[in-house]
């Protein structure tokens, strides 16, 4: 009888996350300004859309879309819009005392497809795991949710490891490999491109297939796998987020923005927005406006 002994290896952890603390997700106006604070855990801010100016102990950087910045427990930081750009932000916090986090200190990163899909997973997780608001800006504590899917908080702290983890490996800033399974894939990238470029006016699922040359089922069929909805149901959310992000410059009047984004009527344009937002657009705009207000 074979007797081997077996001896087992215990896996080290260069990134080992303690406690979560807040993960936001905030749309700020062209206007928006906070005066700051510190705190005695780790923070990154990630601009998603627009551009912010954050100011870390007595310096300042300038973060356009796709750049992330690192505060250091204990750090003053503040933040403030250009006074032209409505910015949208994601912004965790959590603690983690190993040596390795030194990488991070004052560190502003860009950040590849690789990165994003993960901190797009984390707010995902984050929302299956707890009922507190990402755009709630009181958030001193987290609730959990009653009916939390299992191993949602252990997959925020895998992605986040993981995401450090990736960050650290590639010490030439802004450079990210991404592999083919990582990027969209060229029809996607296509399609985008079609869709930005008329982001003022309606499609429908058969144009998109003349212009691809992909079928409709095809074109569904990647959404689902790359978006997680379909074609026209990410067109429609491009619009609107472009509307809120007109709403939030104040540079035009919402049935400005109506006719802006091609909508047959401002009534129309309401519902849609009411639809995928959950308000209206005036709702929307003083929502806006008090947030300034209270900061």
């Amino acid at each position: 009888m074979d007797m081997t002994k077996y001896y087992g290896s215990r896996l080290k952890e260069t990134i080992c996350i303690k406690e979560l603390y807040t993960v936001h997700y905030f749309e700020y106006s062209k206007n928006y300004s906070y005066g700051g604070e510190s705190h005695d855990f780790w923070e990154f801010v990630y601009v998603d859309k627009g551009e912010i100016i954050i100011t870390a102990d007595d310096k300042d950087y300038r973060l356009t879309s796709g750049q992330v910045f690192f505060h250091k427990p204990n750090q003053w930081h503040a933040l403030r819009s250009n006074g032209e750009i409505a910015p949208n932000l994601v912004v965790v916090s959590f603690s983690c005392t190993s040596s390795a986090m030194s990488f991070f200190d004052d560190k502003l990163l860009s950040v590849g497809q690789t990165q994003k899909s993960l901190i797009s997973k984390i707010i995902t997780e984050f929302t299956s795991a707890f009922s507190t608001p990402v755009s709630d800006h009181t958030t001193t504590y987290l609730t959990r949710r009653q009916d939390i899917m299992p191993g949602s908080e252990q997959l925020i702290k895998i992605y986040l490891s993981e995401l450090l983890i990736l960050f650290m490996r590639d010490n030439d800033i802004g450079q990210y490999s991404m592999s083919k399974s990582n990027r969209l894939s060229s029809n996607m990238e296509y399609i985008l491109s079609h869709m930005n470029s008329n982001i003022s006016r309606m499609i429908s699922l058969a144009e998109l297939s003349t212009y691809s040359g992909m079928s409709k089922s095809a074109i569904s069929a990647l959404f689902a796998a790359s978006v997680g909805m379909g074609p026209i149901e990410y067109f429609i959310k491009m619009k609107i987020n472009l509307a809120k992000k007109y709403i939030r410059e104040d540079n035009y009047n919402i049935t400005q923005i109506s006719d802006i984004l091609g909508y047959s009527s401002v009534h129309y344009f309401s519902r849609q927005f009411k639809k995928v937002t959950g308000m209206s657009p005036s709702q929307y705009s003083n929502s806006i406006k008090a947030l300034d207000k209270k900061f």
